[in-house]
């Protein structure tokens, strides 16, 4: 049997306070146990305009919600405040399409948590709310999607240099 040594890494959470950037993501992170019960979640990902990593990206955030439209949930107060309105008609409540989220300008305050189970730190949406200027930055993180594409061989035939090892 052999043993690995595995690398580690550490995450570099985004700064404290206050930021503004654009919401690049909505990520369907399907059913997921909690205390309550298992509930259907999604994560929105916000990419900042002033924060960047020693490498020239930028930052990102994300905050992680039920997928619920009732008007206490907190997907529903995020909506409101990313879209610029004090509430949703109960059709747009109940149907929520990523896309209206996609490319949304905001400004937003990341508060710091430390995780009990780990103590690492990370970073979390605590308030967001929409910039006047929509036009303002541009995205230049991508989305990761829902699923990994597998790698396809330009070739029908499979060769040495497509294989992984």
């Amino acid at each position: 049997m052999a043993t690995y040594e595995l690398p580690r890494t550490e995450f570099l959470p985004h700064p404290a306070g206050p930021d503004e950037g654009v919401i690049y993501e909505v990520r369907d992170l399907g059913d997921i146990e909690t205390a309550f019960g298992v509930k259907r979640k999604v994560a929105v990902k916000v990419q900042s305009f002033g924060k960047l990593m020693e490498d020239g990206r930028p930052f990102s955030v994300q905050k992680m919600m039920n997928l619920s439209g009732h008007d206490q949930s907190d997907l529903y107060k995020f909506r409101c405040a990313a879209l610029g309105v004090t509430s949703l008609k109960d059709d747009q409540a109940y149907s929520f399409d990523d896309q209206e989220l996609i490319g949304v300008r905001v400004g937003y305050v990341v508060e710091h948590q430390v995780s009990q189970k780990n103590g690492n730190t990370y970073g979390n949406i605590g308030s967001i709310w929409r910039l006047d200027d929509q036009t303002k930055g541009e995205i230049v993180l991508e989305a990761q999607g829902n699923a990994p594409e597998a790698a396809t061989p330009t070739s029908g035939k499979i060769e040495d240099k497509d294989l992984p090892f």
